[in-house]
């Protein structure tokens, strides 16, 4: 006889669940799916079904990831298993909706099996998202030309943050504090982030660029005694706590409940000190490569903390331009993500 059990928890992260409004006006539900066994044996992740309803509780839409096909598109997630008596982060694959779709409530199901098929499990939880509305008037940290080499869409290495993994557990990392983030790399007219030899810092356009002050606020925390040796390990964190990660870094209060954070600045580039006020558009620091840094850039993020036990949030900036090729296009207020190419002016 199938057994049917309710033995699997899920949850989601964060609570409360921001829509921000992409540059397409598209909206965009970044959080993840914290599914949680109490059973013997794994269980495989079959199905997750998302419900949307309204303000009156009528349906609007429901979408599935399935075993259904020849490749079937529960392939795309990228956990397939619950261990025993364990938990998975899925992150969320139902991220954007169009701008007509009220998202008043979000129903997630999440439907599981043992391997054998003869005990099934089902889990449910329904959020409520709201859209965020900043405190702070941003501006681009970085001025000029520059691409967002990585931001925080689906694909993403910000938004593909897993600090379920034990290993991050265990080094002190509980969420995903750059949800929201941005990685800004100067580039030239064509595009380009550097010239010659990509080891050496000083051949890219952005080592060394001044960093602005995105909004008003405090200076919480400043770090900057690291060198832009691009060099990170776990063993750096143990020493020195998880805001090593950044290598050097500017905290700043700005402010409502956010906080930015400005990573991997230049050694001894830092301008300002905890304590300090300091107004939009101040330089604070210089673009560096310490820390976990691939090569030289701005790492940006908004975030409801002063450090790495902060959960992300969303960015409006202001008075920018987007490039479309030789097109460019003002932007009083709007987002950005992976792969735009902007100037902030």
């Amino acid at each position: 006889m199938l057994a049917v059990l309710l033995a699997t928890a899920l949850t989601v992260q964060p609570n409360p669940v921001y829509i921000e409004t992409t540059s397409g006006g598209r909206q965009s539900v970044n959080c993840d799916l914290i599914i949680e066994s109490s059973s013997a044996a794994p269980l495989d992740i079959d199905e997750i079904e998302l419900s949307v309803f309204d303000r009156a509780g009528k349906l609007v839409l429901r979408r599935f990831v399935d075993g259904n096909g020849t490749r079937p598109s529960i392939r795309t997630i990228d956990a397939s298993e619950v261990p025993a008596k364990s938990q998975v982060l899925v992150f969320n694959p139902f991220h954007t909706f169009d701008p007509e779709v009220e998202l008043a409530s979000m129903r997630f199901i999440v439907r599981l099996s043992t391997k054998d098929g003869n005990t099934r499990e089902r889990a449910t939880v329904t959020v409520n998202p709201r859209p965020y509305a900043g405190a702070a008037k941003l501006i681009l940290p970085v001025k000029g030309r520059q691409i967002v080499y990585d931001g925080h869409d689906f694909y993403a290495h910000h938004r593909r943050w897993d600090f379920t993994i034990p290993g991050l557990r265990q080094l002190g990392f509980r969420t995903n504090f750059m949800r929201y983030s941005f990685d800004f790399v100067p580039v030239d007219e064509n595009g380009n982030m550097s010239r010659g030899d990509e080891e050496k810092n000083e051949n890219w356009f952005g080592f060394g660029r001044e960093v602005r002050a995105a909004a008003d606020g405090n200076v919480v925390a400043v770090a900057d005694s690291q060198p832009d040796d691009r060099q990170f390990s776990p063993a750096m964190i143990a020493e020195r706590g998880t805001m090593a990660i950044w290598g050097n870094y500017v905290v700043i209060d700005h402010g409502g409940g956010e906080f930015g954070l400005y990573g991997h600045i230049k050694q001894g580039s830092s301008r300002v000190k905890p304590g300090q006020r300091v107004r939009r558009g101040d330089i604070v620091a210089a673009i560096g490569a310490a820390g976990s840094s691939k090569f030289p850039h701005l790492h940006f993020e908004l975030q409801d903390g002063p450090d790495t036990n902060a959960e992300g949030r969303p960015s409006t900036f202001h008075d920018f331009d987007r490039l479309y090729g030789a097109r460019r296009v003002r932007v009083r207020a709007g987002s950005v993500d992976s792969g735009d190419l902007i100037d902030g002016r």
